[in-house]
């Protein structure tokens, strides 16, 4: 019998390449969606019959709007989380947000999902890289947390850089999905899923180039002419590819070792010399878009921050490299030029 599945968020760029995943293997996929107008694009993209169906959740942050959902499903993949790096109010764009929903899914699950195996958390390495500047060589584990970035926050308030404020909703939401796990004995396994920046073709719904999401927007920079200049090497560029993602929380779904685990998710470094260099050599039609200054050839060999053994070992994540991340991508989004 073949497995069944809820995601939430299956309209975001992750969310999708999940489904998609799982639809050829053969799994029934319940998605959620905001509106259910989101989520027909997919429906005439699976072309699944009824091995796909949507359900409007309109808020993640209101646990009663899973309740159906969460039922008659064996695994749950929690996509839905804001993703943007500026903000006005950090608790209220982002924070609170990232919590409440993750909470409001995984009190659902215990409540209502009876049947459900694993739940599986998308994270970030936001959740995991805390800066370390007595060491400029520090290569990121698992057993890493990011708590000073929620300290940054209460401090600044609503003065707080964007990114911070983003790094602090996924840390304290990861934080709060473990936490409840442990304080309410649930029956239910978790697994965490901690991408770096995530490239790869997208396959969601996307009207136009300003509705890109904020990682692939930044690849569509190179070929628009957007970007006037390469930036030098920065702490933390690290990538990885939206399917590897995807197949990272089916594999964290299904493999008994997996359980109770997070996994950061590294194909490795990058940098704008080396992408631009990419870009020039394999779509030489945009080389003409690519920014004149900047480029820097020690860039060209860009350092890996975070420790992907993890994933690799238990996972069996074989990551996909930069080159045909990166060409990919542009093919998905050229229609925007």
């Amino acid at each position: 019998m073949s497995q069944r599945a809820l995601i939430t968020g299956v309209t975001s760029y992750i969310g999708a390449h999940i489904a998609q995943q799982l639809l050829e293997k053969g799994w029934y996929v319940r998605g959620t969606v905001r509106t259910q107008a989101k989520g027909q694009w997919l429906h005439d993209t699976f072309k699944a019959g009824d091995r796909f169906e949507t359900v409007e959740v309109k808020d993640v942050q209101k646990k009663e709007l899973f309740t159906e959902a969460v039922k008659g499903v064996d695994y749950v993949f929690h996509v839905a989380s804001p993703f943007f790096l500026t903000s006005t109010d950090p608790y209220e764009d982002l924070i609170n947000p990232a919590i409440n929903g993750t909470l409001s899914l995984v009190s659902a699950v215990h409540e209502h999902g009876q049947g459900v195996k694993r739940v599986v958390v998308t994270s970030s390495v936001a959740a995991v890289a805390q800066p370390h500047p007595e060491d400029p060589n520090y290569v990121y584990t698992e057993a890493d947390w990011n708590d000073a970035a929620m300290q940054i926050v209460e401090k600044e308030g609503k003065n707080v850089n964007g990114g911070l404020a983003y790094m602090a909703s996924k840390n304290e939401a990861e934080r709060a999905a473990w936490r409840f796990v442990e304080q309410n004995k649930a029956k239910f396994e978790l697994a965490v899923i901690n991408p770096v920046l995530v490239f790869g073709p997208a396959i969601h719904h996307v009207a136009k180039a300003e509705d890109l999401n904020t990682s692939v927007a930044f690849l569509y920079m190179f070929i628009s002419g957007a970007k006037t200049t390469l930036n030098p090497q920065a702490p933390f560029n690290n990538y990885v590819d939206v399917r590897d993602v995807a197949h990272a929380h089916i594999q964290a779904a299904v493999l008994p070792e997996a359980a109770g685990e997070r996994f950061i998710l590294s194909a490795g470094g990058f940098s704008d010399t080396l992408i631009a260099s990419i870009i020039k050599k394999r779509l030489p039609q945009y080389a003409d878009k690519l920014p004149k200054e900047g480029w820097n050839e020690k860039d060209l060999k860009p350092k890996t921050e975070a420790d992907n053994s993890k994933s690799r070992k238990v996972l069996g994540i074989d990551y996909i490299p930069l080159e045909k991340s990166v060409v990919d991508t542009i093919e998905s989004i050229k229609q925007f030029i």
